[in-house]
């Protein structure tokens, strides 16, 4: 087999993949049925997400050398610099840098689950990443639409309008 024929193979399990899940969350949106226990999404945050989190620094490698800088603390001048921008932003206009979080968040984990499988570059493969990530985001709104208003708020997102 060759890798090309294994990343078709890869892609067509992912778009299915990715349907199916759709499909279940729409159902289980209209039934309000399944109850998905916090204590299971704090053990997936911790094991997947802290993980996937820790490789920055790889990346922040990456980066350097594409920038033909040497030094890594470099890197994490500006990862801490971006860090504190993110977070007076955030106490400033906190609804709007929400907003933008939540579909920069969509598109990154759409396009690190997706990214490997494709070749190519266009608008549609963007929208597909954005999309494809957007599951995770928008899992927390239609199965626990009041636990998720009480973190926004928590967040000082306390514009109504925005839920």
């Amino acid at each position: 087999m060759t890798i090309q024929f294994i990343k078709k193979i890869n892609l067509n399990h992912s778009f299915i993949f990715f349907l199916l899940v759709n499909l279940f969350s729409i159902v289980m949106f209209r039934l309000n049925y399944l109850d998905i226990s916090s204590s299971i999404c704090l053990f997936l945050i911790l094991t997947i997400g802290v993980s996937h989190g820790a490789l920055d620094n790889i990346k922040g490698k990456k980066l350097l050398k594409l920038f033909n800088f040497e030094r890594i603390y470099i890197f994490y001048i500006f990862y801490i610099f971006i860090a504190v921008c993110v977070i007076i932003i955030w106490s400033v206009l906190p609804a709007t840098t929400l907003l933008v979080f939540l579909i920069v968040a969509s598109f990154h984990f759409g396009k690190e689950d997706t990214q490997f499988l494709i070749n190519k570059k266009s608008y549609l493969i963007q929208l597909l990443y954005l999309l494809k990530g957007s599951l995770i985001i928008l899992a927390p709104l239609f199965f626990h639409f009041d636990d998720t208003v009480k973190i926004f708020k928590s967040l000082l997102v306390v514009n109504e309008n925005f839920y």
